[in-house]
């Protein structure tokens, strides 16, 4: 079993600093509103291959639709082929989505498992989507790693792990992380960490609540540390201006609503200063949107 060089206080840590992310930088994604195995299932079927404003477009109406496998299983293939036309491949996503359902009315009388042996032996589902309908879905205490979590764990604790992980090693790591409470917010708030800020290339290092563990910005903090803060009070000016201007307020108006001074958000538009988190959270409820959204 993996375990970490880091104390067991900075591993404590990290799942704290995840969920306070995660809270605050919540994606509210419509299928993250929904709790039972069959709509999670759905979305994860949606959500291969394409982006989650692709997969967002036919969701609802897609459950509305086919609210049971069993309404899958029936539907023409050419049906759920209009059904499924803007989300893209959706004559491949309709051969794999019915063959999914057909399975699993034969072997599990419709029902979707609840165990992770089961769920990844039904044809098109990965470790991946098993994981995340056994947390988002039914509740199980289970990580989900994707390769946004993977990104994540091989830079905060690249010093303690081997050259290139493989997959078992990275899920202990991942499972050895995971709160014993709040644990579907935790993979969520992990998911849109990596998704958002600890991105492949240009990572946003500046914005992450995860520096003061992290092997990877520790190495590179020097050469990386100027470069991020350029970039962030750009990314941060155009995003806020682009936002305030959509909505059609002024400078002199927003400072009003956020209850900040003018000159703040003079500064923050002309990339003198990033925001602090309490002006960023200010901001982004008088301008409705998620605090992460305003950083582009």
């Amino acid at each position: 079993m993996w375990q970490p060089s880091k104390s067991y206080q900075e591993s404590l840590s990290f799942a704290n600093l995840v969920l306070q992310w995660g809270v605050q930088n919540f994606s509210e994604f419509p299928w993250r509103l929904k709790r039972s195995p069959y709509e999670v299932l759905i979305a994860e079927v949606l959500l291969k291959r394409t982006t989650a404003t692709a997969a967002a477009r036919v969701y609802q109406s897609f459950l509305d639709k086919y609210p049971s496998l069993q309404h899958i299983a029936s539907a023409p293939e050419e049906e759920l082929v209009r059904a499924l036309s803007n989300v893209g491949l959706q004559h491949q996503r309709a051969r794999s989505i019915k063959r999914l359902a057909s399975w699993l009315l034969s072997k599990h009388r419709g029902a979707v498992p609840d165990n992770l042996k089961d769920l990844m032996e039904v044809p098109g589902l990965g470790d991946y989507s098993a994981t995340a309908i056994l947390s988002f879905g039914y509740g199980v205490q289970i990580a989900v790693l994707d390769t946004n979590v993977e990104r994540i764990l091989l830079r905060v604790f690249e010093n303690a792990l081997p050259p290139r992980p493989s997959q078992r090693i990275l899920r202990e790591v991942a499972q050895f992380l995971l709160p014993k409470v709040r644990h579907r917010d935790y993979n969520y708030g992990l998911l849109d960490l990596g998704r958002l800020i600890c991105r492949y290339a240009d990572p946003r290092c500046g914005e992450c609540p995860l520096t003061s563990l992290c092997d990877f910005y520790s190495k590179s903090a020097g050469e990386l540390s100027s470069r991020i803060v350029r970039e962030s009070k750009a990314s941060y000016a155009s995003r806020l201006r682009e936002i305030r201007r959509s909505r059609g307020l002024s400078q002199r108006r927003l400072a009003e609503i956020a209850n900040v001074s003018k000159l703040t958000i003079i500064r923050i538009e002309t990339g003198k200063t990033s925001p602090r988190q309490e002006t960023l959270q200010k901001l982004g409820k008088a301008l409705q949107v998620c605090p992460s959204e305003l950083s582009g």
